[in-house]
Parts: C-alpha cells; structure tokens; sequence
C-alpha cells in the first residue's frame, strides 16, 4: 500500500495534468509512479523533462533499457525492473538479454560493457577505474556517452528510491527472478 498520497489524473491540474495527459498518451495508461510524483510537481517535472531529453541522446532505445534496468537492479526497485522489463521487451531485447543485462552481463560484447560499466558506476558511485572506463570505449563507446549514463542514473535513482520510499503499487507484470 502506497505511504505518501498520489494525485490521480482526476485530481490533476496545471502542470500535473500537462504530464499526466502526455505520459498516458505515450504509454496507453498513467503508471502508479507517475501518480505518485503528481504529489509534488518539481519531482515530476523533473523526470519527464529528463525522460524527454534523454530520449534525445545517442543511446538507442535498448542502450538506455539496458541502463535503466542495471540501475534498478542495483538499487532492487521492483517497481522499475517490472517497468524497464517491458520497456526492454518493447526496445527489441530478448528475455534471456534482459536477464544477463540485470547481471551486468550479455553475449552481446557491446550490451555486456554496457551492463558492466553502468553496474560498476552506481556500485561505486561514479569511482570507476581507468581500466573500466578504456573497456567501456573499447567496446565502441563514446565519451559522450559516459554522460548519458549518468544521466539514465539521475533519472532512475530519483524513481527507484521514490519507489522504494513511497512503496509503490506495482501496475506492471513483475519482472522475473534472477
């Protein structure tokens, strides 16, 4: 049961319903989460804004799901990893590609340093050894993208300890066990 209130879309005015009305035009619904951020609006103006331009970036869709689920799977937000699961279904990744990214981990070289490097910058909150960071461009990344990253983790660390805080109502098949 959710521990802080959530201004459903009925409730919604302003700013609030602006988001409401373009995430559950992009998504088909208006995810728990969002309700919950519709409490304060600085919180969810600043997700949707970051949302917007870090689908500007030059990550592909599957780069930044693959982000978002190691973040979550580091920082254990059910709430996100069911959400990020989808979202990775829907960005062309397989089950058994989701599941090794949670890890840190894929057959895919390029994915797997992905994984491996977003895993290593959360757990040591940015301190990454200079061979991590040569492994990350030798698999193809760019500087740049080092940036987004942290970007992705901004946004995620917001949602998944809201989540975590406000104990979230899941609105999203569960994303399986690893």
């Amino acid at each position: 049961m959710p521990r802080l209130k959530i201004t459903r879309a009925e409730e919604a005015e302003g700013d609030v319903k602006a988001v409401y009305d373009a995430v559950e035009s992009k998504f088909g619904m208006l995810p728990n989460l969002i309700q919950g951020f519709g409490t304060s609006p600085v919180v969810l103006k600043a997700y949707a804004t970051l949302d917007t331009i870090i689908s500007e970036g030059a990550l592909s869709p599957a780069e930044r799901e693959i982000v978002r689920l190691v973040v979550s799977q580091v920082n254990q937000c059910t709430y996100c990893l069911a959400a990020h699961t989808l979202g990775g279904q829907a960005a062309g990744l397989s089950r058994a590609e989701l599941l090794a990214v949670r890890k840190g981990e894929s057959e895919n070289p390029r994915h797997a340093a992905l994984a491996a490097f977003t895993k290593s910058v959360v757990e040591k909150k940015g301190f990454v050894a200079d061979a991590e960071l040569e492994a990350f461009r030798t698999a193809g990344y760019q500087d740049s993208d080092v940036g987004e990253i942290v970007a992705i983790i901004a946004q995620k660390t917001i949602s998944n300890y809201f989540n975590h805080i406000h104990e979230t109502e899941l609105d999203f098949p569960p994303a399986p066990e690893i």
